[in-house]
């Protein structure tokens, strides 16, 4: 059985149903009554009984904007760290396996490739946050992390921004340097749920999850012109003072575990835009 914590949420969401229609799974929502209660502010409440041994849980529930986390470190911490350890604790005593999703930043400022082997240096909040859960989990055999870049979709919330500028004929405005190796969001589902069907085939403690391709966000914005949004515009724009003191400017990360969990290559970026905004759905002109 699968348990996706954090159902409702912008990879639980298509986790869960993905794990739905493949067979036996349940999710969890802090507000959402369709699905198990599970609040990290208070995470005792949970029952755990819902989970048994070989299950998979995914982790994907927390707070993950690193201007929060930075602003709100108090209350990210409660959530992040504290409230996420005591519910992978939870659900490790019952012998459940526990996929944790993390992020690149915690490699910190990256500009050559490299991959899991690489140390880490986390930069911000958040980073250090998921950092301090890797390490408080990762010598258990049932604990794996997933160490996510940018990830896409027609809804993420950058294409989100780019989509209201087009529609709006606005000009975005685009932070720039910014880069990333960008991953779709099809393509970390696929792998997380081949990751719990495989476990014992991956004994990495970490691995990677990016695309092919490392682009800025002007790089990025012209892949989207082309393939779905032709009517939109953009500038480079100059960050806040603080934007990069809680995210690095560059994170080449390459992802060969990934490729294999898929059986293929992730898709590119301009592969994932023709996916997104292919199948007959509308363009913005």
């Amino acid at each position: 059985m699968i348990l996706v914590a954090g159902a409702t949420g912008y990879l639980g969401q298509p986790l869960h149903a993905s794990a739905s229609a493949r067979g036996a799974a349940k999710g969890t929502s802090r507000t959402d009554k369709g699905f198990l209660p599970l609040r990290l502010e208070a995470p005792g409440d949970f029952d755990y009984g819902a989970v048994a041994a070989d299950d998979t849980v995914f982790m994907t529930a927390g707070i993950s904007a690193p201007d929060v986390c930075a602003r709100e470190r108090r209350r990210a911490r409660a959530i992040n760290v504290a409230g996420t350890s005591a519910a992978v604790s939870g659900f490790l005593s019952r012998g459940a396996r526990v996929v944790f999703f993390s992020s690149d930043t915690v490699y910190g400022e990256k500009t050559e490739e490299f991959d899991e082997s690489s140390p880490c240096d986390p930069v911000g909040d958040y980073a250090a946050m998921k950092y301090e859960v890797e390490t408080r989990f990762m010598a258990d055999p049932a604990f794996k992390t997933i160490r996510l870049s940018l990830v896409f979709s027609r809804d993420d919330r950058f294409t989100m921004y780019l989509r209201g500028c087009a529609e709006r004929r606005e000009e975005a405005g685009l932070f720039h340097p910014f880069r990333r190796s960008v991953v779709h969001r099809d393509d970390v589902v696929e792998g997380a749920l081949a990751l719990a069907r495989r476990w014992d085939e991956f004994p990495h403690g970490a691995i990677n999850f990016g695309g092919p391709d490392v682009v800025d966000r002007p790089e990025f914005a012209e892949i989207l012109r082309e393939g779905g949004l032709p009517g939109l515009r953009f500038r480079r724009a100059e960050p806040a003072s603080g934007f990069f003191r809680d995210r690095p400017r560059t994170i080449e990360m390459v992802s060969p575990v990934l490729a294999s969990l898929l059986g293929r290559a992730p898709n590119s970026l301009r592969e994932a835009v023709a996916l997104e905004f292919g199948r007959g759905r509308e363009t913005l002109a």
